[in-house]
Protein backbone atom coordinates (compact mmCIF):
# COMPACT_ATOMS: atom_id res chain seq x y z
CA UNK A 1 0.00 0.00 0.00
CA UNK A 2 1.41 3.36 -1.03
CA UNK A 3 1.17 6.37 1.21
CA UNK A 4 0.62 9.71 -0.42
CA UNK A 5 1.49 12.96 1.24
CA UNK A 6 -0.29 16.09 0.25
CA UNK A 7 1.17 19.42 1.21
CA UNK A 8 -1.21 22.29 0.69
CA UNK A 9 0.49 25.54 -0.11
CA UNK A 10 -0.76 28.34 2.07
CA UNK A 11 -2.38 31.11 0.12
CA UNK A 12 -1.20 34.31 1.69
CA UNK A 13 -3.42 37.25 0.90
CA UNK A 14 -1.74 40.59 1.45
CA UNK A 15 -3.83 43.54 2.50
CA UNK A 16 -3.07 47.18 1.82
CA UNK A 17 -2.52 49.03 5.10
CA UNK A 18 -2.20 52.69 5.94
CA UNK A 19 0.25 53.33 8.76
CA UNK A 20 0.22 56.65 10.59
CA UNK A 21 2.75 57.28 13.32
CA UNK A 22 4.24 59.97 15.48
CA UNK A 23 7.91 59.82 16.46
CA UNK A 24 9.39 60.82 19.80
CA UNK A 25 10.52 64.09 18.19
CA UNK A 26 6.91 64.92 17.30
CA UNK A 27 7.20 64.28 13.55
CA UNK A 28 4.21 62.61 11.90
CA UNK A 29 4.57 60.10 9.06
CA UNK A 30 2.00 58.31 6.91
CA UNK A 31 2.86 55.47 4.55
CA UNK A 32 1.15 52.55 2.83
CA UNK A 33 2.27 48.97 2.42
CA UNK A 34 1.15 45.42 1.73
CA UNK A 35 1.14 43.22 4.82
CA UNK A 36 -0.31 39.91 5.99
CA UNK A 37 -2.17 41.70 8.81
CA UNK A 38 -2.48 45.05 10.52
CA UNK A 39 -0.41 43.76 13.44
CA UNK A 40 2.41 43.02 10.99
CA UNK A 41 2.09 46.59 9.72
CA UNK A 42 2.48 47.89 13.27
CA UNK A 43 5.54 45.71 13.83
CA UNK A 44 7.03 47.13 10.62
CA UNK A 45 6.50 50.69 11.86
CA UNK A 46 8.03 49.87 15.24
CA UNK A 47 11.11 48.40 13.60
CA UNK A 48 11.61 51.44 11.34
CA UNK A 49 10.97 54.34 13.72
CA UNK A 50 11.23 55.23 17.38
CA UNK A 51 7.53 55.84 17.77
CA UNK A 52 5.24 57.12 20.46
CA UNK A 53 1.96 56.28 18.68
CA UNK A 54 1.18 53.97 15.78
CA UNK A 55 -2.11 53.49 13.95
CA UNK A 56 -2.61 50.92 11.20
CA UNK A 57 -5.79 50.29 9.24
CA UNK A 58 -6.68 48.13 6.26
CA UNK A 59 -7.73 50.22 3.26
Amino acid sequence: MKTQHVIKEQNTRLIKCKIRLTTRCGETYVYYGLFKSTSEAIMDALSRFETTTVFAAAV
